[in-house]
């Protein structure tokens, strides 16, 4: 029975280092990046040609900072990027699809999966919208090095 136990007790101890060492957010945590989509030129290999959207700041294990929205917080699972911006009035909600990136000047390739806008007094000013309706489904992303 104390063999048991012991066993138990190794197992779980386990998890929690596995389950601990596996916490992606803490990859992005520090971290800067210039969110941007290629321009329709051809030439994709100059950081120069991409159209930034944002820049943003990964603060801590799950906080992210804009100068402009404000701070959100996020969840990096696997390779889904979800970013979570909110205000009294608004949600805003962005998932990515992302992977290691293959430029040089940047960290991250990504896809726009999905965006999620709810806006409860349109009578208000959106402070949200803008961003919203810039960011279209499939959109090729790059992560910039800041």
């Amino acid at each position: 029975m104390i063999i048991m136990k012991k066993r138990f007790n190794l197992l779980l101890l386990l998890f929690v280092l596995l389950l601990s060492a596996c916490n992606n957010e803490a990859e992005l945590s520090g971290k800067t990046f210039k969110v941007a989509y290629p321009s329709p030129v051809k030439e994709m290999d100059d950081p120069n040609r991409y159209n930034p959207i944002m820049t943003l700041e990964f603060i801590d294990e799950n906080v992210v900072h804009n100068t402009i929205y404000g701070e959100g917080t996020y969840e990096l699972n696997d390779d889904v990027l979800v970013l979570y911006f909110e205000n009294e009035n608004e949600n805003l909600e962005i998932s990515f699809k992302v992977k290691e990136s293959e430029k040089d000047f940047s960290e991250y390739s990504a896809v726009l999966s999905d965006v999620d806008f709810e806006m409860t007094d349109s009578d208000k000013i959106s402070y949200f919208k803008n961003l919203a309706f810039r960011l279209t489904k499939e959109m090729p992303i790059e992560f910039l090095k800041e």
